[in-house]
């Protein structure tokens, strides 16, 4: 699985994850507008500094437009360095660069025709209203992506943010290992299954867990380092190695039936993964509900700048009047259409 996915972390958040990842002997390009966030990626094998880049400090517009001037360069670098069957970008959704440039970056992969599947992080309830706001516009601006593969979401909420990126790629690992791995006469997991189940569209939750019954595995998907599930019990694929009493009737009973699922044994762990889920709309509404709250202080703070002569501000106050409407948008015809729908 190591020559078919490879990574491209975007910002500091990213490259924490990247990291991570690499020492498990996966390709990652680390691309950030900050020099000093790639300097502290010691050893990384492959690094690029966006030209013109000196952090974003949360500007999500800032990331936006640098990447709009340099996306030839970046595709390039992609193409030499890690360029796979399936490429997964890498983002926190709260900060500046990777928030910016992550949905973005993510629409022009797919519009070339790539492959691509995305993990994000959502900033914990204690994080700053600019970190929700920035949230909040780039899970706007990510689920209408049409064409992206599984999207993994880390929920800072759960716990400490290093030790949640460490539980999320040691159980994605464990995934990906499954065909080299787990063997049984009863049936086994191929390659080909293990990437149907990546390339499903919507969601995607990772649960790794040596309980012996179904219960513990189903109460872990809830609880580990990724947003819990909806329960809508919208659900594409269920793909897993089973150990114990684990059964794969039960994870459907609680995730929903999928359109396919792939399974096969073990004596040790149960790993598993579930994609084609809905985004976590739950977790969605807080962000928003976070910015509601603090949108008549916002004003204040905006009114107070512009009283001292400075200029500046975010344009989410109108926007956000009616969030779930739907845009009515011709399909982009180039690349600078795409670019330029991200700049409104």
């Amino acid at each position: 699985m190591r020559n078919k996915i490879s990574f491209v972390a975007v910002g500091q958040a990213a490259g924490n994850i990247g990291r991570l990842l690499e020492r498990k002997g996966y390709a990652v390009l680390y691309v950030n507008t900050s020099r000093e966030d790639l300097d502290t990626l010691e050893d990384a094998k492959f690094k690029y500094h966006i030209p013109h880049g000196e952090g974003c400090n949360k500007d999500r517009r800032k990331a936006k437009r640098l990447v709009i001037d340099d996306f030839d360069s970046i595709a390039a670098e992609i193409d030499s360095k890690v360029r796979a069957e399936m490429l997964f970008v890498i983002f926190a959704s709260g900060g500046g660069t990777g928030s910016g440039a992550g949905p973005m970056l993510t629409d022009l992969l797919v519009d070339e025709g790539r492959s691509v599947g995305v993990i994000t992080i959502l900033p914990a309830r204690g994080e700053s209203v600019k970190s929700h706001i920035n949230s909040y516009e780039c899970f706007t601006e990510l689920t209408a992506i049409a064409g992206t593969g599984a999207c993994f979401v880390i929920d800072n909420e759960n716990g400490n943010k290093m030790e949640l990126n460490g539980t999320f790629v040691n159980s994605l690992a464990a995934f990906l290992e499954i065909p080299e791995k787990h063997k049984s006469v009863k049936g086994n997991v191929d390659k080909a299954e293990i990437m149907e189940t990546l390339r499903a569209h919507g969601m995607a939750v990772v649960v790794r867990g040596r309980g012996k019954e179904s219960a513990g595995v189903i109460q872990a998907a809830g609880h580990g380092a990724l947003a819990a599930p909806e329960p809508d019990r919208a659900v594409k694929y269920i793909t897993a190695s089973l150990a114990g009493n684990v059964k794969m009737a039960d994870l459907e009973k609680a995730f929903g039936t999928p359109i396919d699922n792939f399974q096969t044994f073990n004596d040790e762990e149960t790993v598993c993964c579930v994609s084609g889920l809905s985004y976590p709309q739950s977790r969605l509404d807080e962000v928003y509900r976070k910015v509601e709250e603090n949108k008549e202080l916002i004003k204040r703070n905006l009114a107070a700048t512009r009283e001292t002569g400075l200029k500046g501000g975010v344009n989410f106050l109108e926007e956000m009047e009616e969030p779930r409407k739907e845009k009515t948008e011709a399909k982009p015809k180039s690349k600078r259409d795409i670019m330029s729908k991200y700049l409104v």
